[in-house]
């Protein structure tokens, strides 16, 4: 009898670790799984965001070659002929002795696009990044006209950045005109807008 209760006892004991096993070893499963999605994802992201330094990294050179080859350009033809009639006939500078400038200087520039540009919600979703080089004439009298987006530096440069730009170029305030021969002259001119997503 006491033999009986042992062997009992002993195949109760074998069967309960048994049904036991399985969901322990499902439990470790389930967690591998879950640490292994986890590394995954830490992966991916540390994946991206070196592709997105990568993508950056190619932007900024090809923004810099372009924008080399457009001044190129620009002391060509001013070379060739200093001035061009616009669409109206009227007279502009490709190159004036003195540039127009923003009012306020570069960095004041700078702040006006950072406060209004609006970066297109279509591009953001998609991840979309990229340079727009936006031409355009600074009157006589300092008032921006004939806004252009002519060259855009980037693999997957949105439509909606060359909206942006053009129309928040179109919007500036003010500049300080060109001058030639200590006259304000109608001059072109010319800036990149880049677009960058915050990290």
């Amino acid at each position: 009898m006491k033999n009986i209760i042992m062997l009992f006892v002993l195949v109760s004991a074998l069967v309960i670790g048994q049904s036991c096993a399985p969901k322990t070893d499902e439990a470790k499963i389930e967690l591998t799984a879950a640490e292994s999605k986890e590394a995954t994802a830490k992966l991916t992201k540390l994946k991206t965001a070196d592709e997105i330094a990568v993508t950056r990294a190619k932007i900024a050179k090809a923004s810099a070659e372009k924008e080399a080859q457009r001044k190129l350009a620009i002391v060509e033809k001013a070379k060739a002929t200093p001035t061009y009639k616009d669409a109206s006939g009227k007279i502009v500078y490709y190159k004036a002795e003195v540039d127009p400038s923003y009012t306020g200087g570069f960095d004041e520039l700078r702040k006006y696009l950072r406060d209004n540009l609006t970066y297109p919600e279509a591009a953001r979703e998609k991840g979309y990044e990229g340079t727009v080089f936006v031409d355009f004439i600074v009157d006589e009298k300092g008032r921006i006209r004939d806004v252009v987006a002519s060259d855009v530096v980037g693999e997957e440069v949105d439509i909606s950045f060359k909206e942006e730009s053009v129309r928040v170029v179109a919007a500036m305030p003010g500049w300080k005109a060109g001058r030639q021969n200590g006259k304000s002259v109608d001059a072109a001119y010319s800036i990149p807008i880049t677009f960058q997503l915050a990290n």
